[in-house]
């Protein structure tokens, strides 16, 4: 079967042969070597499937590159580890006493039901797949949920049936059944019988299975890496020639040139044979390696030549006078930034501040971007499992639905300069501004008329229609004024008071 060198990613960066060897499973015609999957002997005996990439070391790549780790463990924590809550379903309020029910069976979970989303999260996104093991009462199949626990993806395969799993971990087995699943399983030896006929005791329990889809299986799913592990790889190459580098004490390759009338004579081995170096040759790679460890030494070279008036003559080159630190640095940012654009997750999502083009921070745009394209599918994702099998199919709670808390996307400080702003301008009263924050800062609105004022230049703004009642006030003062004076028959007397007025009014 022939081999590609390499393949191209969708992001045009070529991958070669010999990194993705490393993560494949491998058929049996294709090596002989010893492989590291537990599983290998039970691929073709007990029905098991391959997943395509190795589990255990897509496990052990988060350990290669900063940035993948903390990728893996942001989106797992931003879909699972923010908390949840229980919603009705329809506009009306639901049943009590199903909501007490389900909200009784997770508070009382040994270990908090975030904790086991996050870490099944955490497996779909290092391996590309997640296990939650569902136990009933009593092991009845058609019983209430009473506990939800994790299952290590990489300790897992599935049955090529697509109902059963298989865990082994150390010398133990243990088997399982796909949730709902319409029949009995012995968790010992994986065999089927019909539902309820086994004895309660060796019955297995349920597996909530989560897949990251890929079109190349059926059953499992790949991680978001995939498509960056020359990356990851090229990432700890430059790592290490670094450590050696500095390990080395910053000493560059030499070239040493040796010419003129000198004489030298091959090394040779305890049996006397060639050893292909010369005692020159052997002197100056000795030096070298003792100048790693001690800096700054001398270097004395005695050469023999084959009579006095030889002349002898030593250069040395350096063959990288300096490090390309610049280099490096641009080749670490690729690889940062093809890892996160593999994974989905701005820089700041990550810890890394990053500027944008126009030198304003992309933060709350990108992270609005991943929380809708990248976050709530897996939500919605996870949401559907645990509604189906756990609130509607386990305690049938159909009035409630299990709800992720969101991503908070909210620039606080953004929005406390517009309010400022619109404060200054009279646009805002306090009142509207508590309103805006109150929630995020357990703030109270206030009873107090002045909090729903506007003010301008620190003075309440309803306070200036004041004037406006005493002239309207001054206006019907005038009026009275005019018709007195008019009954007087004195026109006058009424013409010098309308003006008096006038004047009172415009003071």
């Amino acid at each position: 079967m022939a081999r590609p060198f390499g393949v191209v990613t969708q992001t045009g960066k070529f991958i070669g042969s010999d990194v993705l060897n490393q993560y494949a499973t491998k058929s049996d015609e294709q090596s002989r070597k010893i492989e590291t999957d537990v599983f290998e002997k039970d691929y073709g005996t007990q029905g098991l499937l391959k997943p395509i990439y190795n589990p255990d070391v897509l496990a052990r790549a988060l350990e290669l590159n900063t940035y993948h780790y903390r990728a893996c463990r942001t989106k797992a924590r931003d879909t699972a580890g923010l908390g949840w809550n229980l919603e009705a379903v329809g506009e009306e309020d639901g049943s009590q006493d199903q909501y007490d029910t389900v909200k009784q069976f997770f508070d009382g979970m040994p270990e908090p039901i975030s904790t086991v989303l996050n870490q099944a999260m955490f497996d779909f996104e290092t391996i590309g797949y997640g296990a939650i093991e569902m136990v009933r009462e009593n092991y009845d199949p058609r019983g209430r949920p009473s506990l939800l626990v994790h299952i290590p993806a990489h300790t897992m395969r599935i049955h090529r049936d697509g109902n059963r799993f298989c865990q082994i971990r150390g010398t133990k087995r243990v088997w399982f059944k796909r949730a709902e699943h319409d029949k009995d399983v012995d968790y010992n030896t994986g065999k089927e019988y019909e539902l309820g006929t086994l004895d309660p005791g060796r019955r297995a329990s349920e597996i909530i299975w989560i897949t990251n889809y890929t079109p190349r299986s059926d059953f499992y799913g790949i991680p978001d890496i995939i498509p960056a592990l020359g990356a990851v790889h090229g990432d700890v190459s430059r790592r290490n020639y670094n450590i050696s580098f500095f390990e080395n004490f910053g000493v560059p390759a030499y070239a040493v040139f040796v010419s003129g009338n000198f004489e030298d004579e091959e090394v040779l081995d305890e049996n006397g044979e060639p050893t292909g170096e010369t005692v020159l040759e052997r002197e100056i790679k000795d030096h070298f390696s003792q100048l790693a460890k001690n800096p700054h030494s001398t270097l004395i070279l005695s050469v023999p030549t084959r009579d006095r008036q030889g002349e002898v003559k030593i250069d040395f080159k350096p063959l990288a006078v300096e490090t390309k630190e610049a280099s490096f640095r641009l080749y670490r940012k690729d690889n940062m930034e093809e890892v996160l654009s593999a994974h989905g997750v701005p820089p700041y999502r990550a810890g890394i501040a990053k500027e944008g083009s126009l030198g304003g921070n992309t933060a709350k745009e990108s992270t609005e971007i991943y929380k809708r394209s990248i976050i709530e599918p897996r939500q919605e994702t996870l949401e559907t499992l645990l509604n189906r099998y756990v609130l509607w199919g386990g305690f049938e709670a159909t009035d409630w639905k299990f709800k992720f808390a969101e991503i908070d996307t909210r620039d606080e400080q953004h929005d406390l300069n517009i309010l400022q702003g619109l404060f200054q301008m009279a646009a805002a009263t306090p009142n509207q501004i508590i309103r805006h924050f109150k929630d995020r800062y357990g703030l109270e609105e206030s009873d107090d008329p002045a909090m729903d004022m506007h003010y301008l230049g620190g003075q309440p703004v309803e306070q200036a229609a004041e004037p406006r009642e005493v002239e309207a006030a001054m206006m019907s003062l005038q009026e009275r004024l005019l018709e007195i004076a008019e009954k007087q028959q004195n026109g006058h007397e009424a013409n010098q008071i309308a003006q008096a007025v006038k004047g009172l009014i415009k003071r």
